[in-house]
């Protein structure tokens, strides 16, 4: 695998008539407006490429109106490229199945996350300074000269607005905003999107109310955690369930954390701060992700206290420096 730049990935992508791009598993914003705005640039740019998107949206952004391809025959995939977006390992990636034939002419991964993989990709395009995938798939755009249609425009903002937290994370730079404001030049209707973005439901309402009742402290660690029984009493599901950011900035809790069970013996740990660098404690407990941003999964709910207390023993690391 050959680490690559902006210009190896245009080139790619211009030497390739079929073209298959992956999300990752528990789809967000991002992953999905990476893989929909890359499908409609390359759409109007090439017209005579073929563009497949594969893999399932879970629901999320319905307002998007996200179409996915997913029955593709070998032949197909034998003259292909295929391009994984803000994920690495093939675990983590929806419609695995596909790139376990190992039958694509050729794999390259475009990710912000700066963790290693398994894809065997013959270039990676990985920089953790961009806030979002998407802000790397505006980016290339632009240094591509390519043309940004409104349809793209909307599906790469929706990924760079939802992955920087509406701008407010700590990654988000000039270079993000100069980007969003291109997209913004295509005219796309901000309004229809930040409302459908940030609009919360009854049921929203009473789940938030759960966590900020029955959330839990320990020195400069604030978290909550929720099992299956609990989410079905608020008629939530785990992804809907995994809000970390519901307890953020909060006084000086300056890492807060979100547990959510998904299956009998599988917790989702999702780690944030403002300042100490939490992928440590993500690491430590088999996870990965941003300094500021990571996640892990574990087995036994009997671990959280010691992975808040991890948690604040790398506060006192970051206080102390």
């Amino acid at each position: 695998m050959k680490i690559g730049n902006i210009k190896d990935i245009i080139k790619e992508i211009e030497n390739h008539e079929n073209i298959v791009i992956f999300h990752h598993i528990r789809p967000d914003g991002d992953c999905l407006g990476s893989q929909f705005g890359l499908k409609e640039l390359i759409q109007e740019n090439f017209p005579n490429k073929v563009v497949k998107t594969v893999g399932d949206s879970k629901g999320i952004l319905s307002f998007l109106k996200f179409e996915f391809e997913n029955d593709l025959n070998d032949d197909f995939l034998k003259k292909s490229l295929a391009i994984v977006v803000d994920a690495n390992f093939k675990e983590r990636i929806e419609k695995r199945e596909l790139l376990d034939k190992n039958l694509f002419k050729s794999v390259i991964r475009i990710d912000h996350h700066p963790n290693d993989d398994d894809l065997n990709a013959k270039f990676k395009w990985v920089d953790s300074s961009y806030i979002a995938a998407a802000e790397q798939i505006a980016n290339l755009a632009v240094e591509a000269n390519w043309t940004i249609n409104k349809k793209a425009a909307e599906y790469i903002y929706t990924g760079i607005y939802t992955d920087s937290g509406r701008f407010l994370f700590s990654n988000t730079t000039s270079r993000t905003l100069k980007l969003a404001a291109k997209l913004w030049e295509t005219k796309i209707d901000v309004d229809y999107l930040h409302t459908n973005l940030n609009k919360s439901s009854e049921k929203d309402i009473k789940f938030q109310s759960f966590v900020l009742s029955n959330f839990k402290t320990f020195k400069n660690v604030i978290y909550y955690s929720i099992d299956l029984e609990t989410q079905q009493k608020y008629n939530m599901n785990p992804a809907s369930s995994t809000r970390p950011n519901l307890l953020s900035n909060i006084d000086n809790y300056r890492i807060w954390l979100s547990f959510t069970q998904e299956e009998t013996n599988k917790w989702r740990v999702e780690f944030r701060s403002n300042g100490p660098i939490i992928r440590n404690v993500a690491l430590k407990w088999g996870g990965g992700g941003h300094e500021r941003a990571s996640g892990a999964i574990i087995s036994n709910p009997q671990d959280i206290q010691k992975i808040v207390e991890d948690c604040q023993k790398e506060y006192e690391i970051w206080k102390n420096n």
